[in-house]
């Protein structure tokens, strides 16, 4: 019979080797298995959001920022089976059982990006004390997430209008040294610069010449007659306004006393009564509001009167009676 090789003492290194790498692979898959809950007892639950953009099957499913699942599946909602709230992709998580008494009614879970460009997860949030705990089969209510896709449209958005807002300004900047328009004069006319310069050394002038001591202005603001002057006007006119609140003279006597509204009551009755007989055709002028025979013949008076006098300036002569003195 013919004897085998000696094994070497390398052989038994390298298989020695072999058996160290394999129990430390079995090590971390079970290490992780645990960690991720992979080789856990699961149940399922669904929930609903109107755009799984980047949401993937297999994707991590967190609780509380721990990862408890992953993602199992998503399918489309049929249009005639979409809730109110428009949601349209049904995404179906695998959770280990070991967490459902913290995923109750009032949870929300909400697909939101490991960091700021990861990759897509679910994260869920805990429920209350008081809220019911979510049976395999149940929803879990979706709350809205941040559309990173959205954010980023509305940063180059911004950053577009910055662009526009700084050619603007380098038109505006251009067009001031180019001298267009008044502030572009104001920055390029020395002649308009030398009169705003002499207009202000007039303006200074002026202001020191009123500042000075024997100056007319500081004269009116330091001597004390104007003060006396005035206060004197207002003693007096309050004075006047006392006399006439109190009743003195003719302006204090129409504002107190009530005789002069008497006397103007009695007046516009007085005359309301006149009125009243006039409408009514009592005496001479009342019969000439409503007697139609009187006007009539006044009228024809009137009209007879008017043609003699016609006449006379026509012929006076005629009018003139001859006188004879023998």
């Amino acid at each position: 019979m013919r004897r085998g090789a000696a094994v070497t003492w390398e052989q038994v290194r390298v298989g020695l080797l072999i058996l160290v790498a394999l129990a430390v692979l079995s090590v971390s898959v079970f290490l992780v298995g645990d960690t991720g809950y992979v080789f856990g007892e699961r149940y399922r639950l669904v929930t609903l959001v109107r755009s799984a953009s980047g949401l993937v099957p297999g994707a991590a499913v967190q609780l509380a920022g721990q990862t408890v699942g992953q993602v199992d599946d998503i399918a489309f909602i049929a249009p005639e089976n979409r809730p109110a709230s428009r949601e349209a992709v049904a995404i179906w998580l695998a959770i280990n059982v070991d967490v459902q008494d913290q995923i109750r009614s009032d949870s929300r879970a909400q697909v939101r990006t490991q960091g700021l460009l990861g990759d897509r997860l679910i994260d869920i949030r805990p429920g209350g004390p008081d809220a019911r705990v979510l049976q395999p089969g149940d929803t879990v209510l979706s709350a809205a997430s941040l559309d990173y896709d959205e954010l980023l449209a509305e940063g180059a958005e911004a950053v577009g209008d910055l662009a526009s807002v700084a050619r603007n300004l380098s038109d505006l900047t251009r067009g001031l040294l180019e001298g267009q328009g008044t502030l572009g004069q104001l920055v390029v006319d020395e002649e308009l610069y030398e009169r705003m310069v002499g207009l202000a050394e007039s303006l200074d002038t002026l202001v020191t010449a009123a500042a000075a001591p024997d100056g007319n202005l500081m004269r009116v603001l330091s001597d004390d007659t104007l003060y006396t002057a005035v206060r004197s006007a207002v003693t007096s006119f309050d004075t006047l306004a006392r006399a006439v609140v109190e009743g003195e003279g003719t302006l204090g006597q129409l504002i107190r006393s009530d005789s002069l509204y008497v006397e103007l009551t009695a007046t516009v009755t007085r005359a309301d009564s006149l009125l009243a007989g006039l409408l009514a055709g009592e005496g001479s002028a009342g019969r000439l509001f409503t007697d139609e025979e009187l006007y009539e013949e006044l009228l024809r008076t009137l009209v007879e009167l008017n043609a003699m006098l016609e006449d006379v300036r026509r012929d006076p002569a005629r009018y003139v009676p001859e006188i004879s003195v023998f």
